[in-house]
């Protein structure tokens, strides 16, 4: 029954995560503000993953079922209030309290079946949660397109209240609470600062991607903060006497190697899912239905990784698991770098899922050998920990790639504009340093022809460069895999409560 109440969960974060995309051209029709638009799916992310390290140690502190209840509470409430949001800006703002109760319910759900299943059927039951995981996002923008077309773009969220009230009941029934020392409690100063810390860097890193990447005192005046920040929040911690990320956690070899494993392939993910629909309709001018094939597939491919990786554990073992994936996403990402700077799209669609197959092993067996590893007292902080890594990894994998991307772009538009006489006003050519701007036609049609076929193989170059820094990245983490040991092996006495 509670397996049940967390598999509803799971698929409502999942879902309200990509549902909105399809109703949001409906929804700007209504209440203006499209100079917003980004934001309604910004706020959700960014906000889903400041709640997530911080419900991984209060579930340990104040026990798993009451904060679970609590978040499902909260996720229905802020459901209600997205639908009946009357400007953008509300809306916004209440997707954002979404995110809070989103990232909360998505990462007490590994943490309750990690804490229901001893660990040798740990792997098989995460594998089912990634699944199901997957196959939501998939359906999330099906969803919302039916349901915006058919009924109203509010029922995107009203619609989660019936399925919340229904993971809440199975939850409080099937789900005992856990038995918690009520004498612990929260490191509220340390909490304060990571979730400034973490704000001000995910923050930095949204700003980056939206001002095409340039190094502006804006941004180097949040990276700046948000290290500052981090830093006493480091201190604080080692002072604590119950600190939300335990200083002797990352004293334990297998963890370490595993966060820093799901940093580094959330990279590569995201990464190469963030561009492989620019290159797909700039370069090769394909129709964005293909482009959202190969996000289909890549997906798709993650799901089936989950599974793969959850029956394979046990008998394999995690070093050569996680190997195996990391080996799958080195291959896909030779199929866009080992043919030429225009792979076709065929080479596209299949490195795409085999990369999405290979972040299925890896992202699953991390974090099934991470739980493993350490203490049960301690398995939601040591999960949401692994959880944080991959959501920085992936913000800051499109960020590296992309800056990567548009400073070989911009390279080798003066190198054009220069070296070959062509006439590009200045006014076109800052338009062109960002790339997406090849995608309007208002824009291509002020291109001379002579030049579209010249610019285009620009863009084709700048994103083999940006795939290929994430080649690199994938053979710095199957480096990595090689070092994973079995829990048993793991000294696992630093990471014990203190009496």
């Amino acid at each position: 029954m509670a397996v049940s109440g967390v598999m509803l969960v799971v698929f409502l974060f999942a879902i309200d995560t990509t549902i909105v995309g399809a109703a949001m051209p409906t929804v700007v029709g209504q209440l203006g503000g499209l100079e917003l638009y980004s934001w309604v799916f910004s706020a959700y992310m960014l906000t889903s993953a400041l709640s997530t390290p911080l419900c991984g140690k209060l579930s340990d502190l104040c026990g798993r079922r009451r904060l679970m209840l609590i978040g499902i509470a909260l996720f229905m409430l802020s459901s209600a209030l997205c639908a009946i949001a009357g400007n953008m800006e509300q809306l916004i703002v209440f997707r954002a309290l979404q995110g809070v109760a989103g990232g909360a319910i998505y990462a007490l759900s590994f943490i309750i079946v990690g804490f229901l299943f001893p660990p040798e059927e740990r792997a098989k039951m995460q594998g089912l949660i990634s699944g199901i995981w997957g196959i939501a996002s998939i359906l999330g923008p099906l969803a919302g397109g039916v349901i915006t077309q058919y009924w109203n773009w509010r029922w995107i969220f009203l619609v989660n209240l019936p399925v919340c009230l229904m993971a809440a009941l199975l939850i409080f029934l099937g789900l005992i609470e856990t038995e918690v020392d009520r004498r612990r409690r929260a490191d509220l100063k340390g909490g304060a600062a990571l979730l400034l810390g973490l704000f001000l860097l995910f923050y930095a890193l949204e700003e980056s991607r939206r001002n095409f990447f340039a190094l502006d005192s804006t941004l180097i005046g949040l990276s700046v903060s948000a290290l500052a920040v981090l830093l006493l929040f480091c201190r604080i911690e080692q002072r604590a006497e119950e600190p939300l990320l335990p200083p002797g956690l990352f004293r334990l070899r297998l963890f370490r190697i595993c966060a820093a494993i799901a940093l580094v392939a959330s990279m590569g993910m995201f990464g190469v899912i963030s561009y492989l629909p620019l290159y797909i309709q700039g370069v090769l001018g394909d129709s964005a239905s293909r482009a959202g094939l190969a996000l289909l597939l890549a997906s798709l491919g993650w799901t089936a990784g989950s599974f793969v990786a959850g029956h394979g554990m046990n008998r394999f073992g995690y070093r050569w698991v996680c190997a195996a994936g990391m080996v799958l996403m080195i291959f896909g990402y030779a199929f866009f770098v080992g043919t030429g700077d225009h792979p076709g799209l065929i080479a596209i669609l299949v490195g795409g899922c085999v990369i999405g197959i290979g972040m299925g092993i890896v992202s699953l067996t991390s974090m099934v050998a991470a739980q493993n590893g350490v203490h049960l007292n301690q398995l939601g902080v040591a999960t949401s920990t692994i959880m944080l890594c991959r959501m920085f990894g992936g913000a800051f994998g499109i960020s590296l790639m992309g800056s990567v991307l548009f400073s070989q772009m911009q390279r080798q538009l003066q190198s054009l504009s220069k070296g070959s006489g062509a006439d590009i006003s200045d006014s076109l050519l800052k338009r062109l340093a960002n790339p997406e701007t090849l995608l309007d036609p208002s824009t291509r049609i002020l291109i001379p022809a002579l030049l579209l076929n010249s610019l285009v193989d620009i863009l084709g170059h700048s994103i083999w460069y940006a795939f290929l820094t994430g080649f690199f990245i994938m053979l710095v983490g199957l480096g990595l895999s090689l070092f994973i040991t079995d829990p048993e092996s793991a000294s696992t006495d630093l990471v014990r409560t203190p009496e």
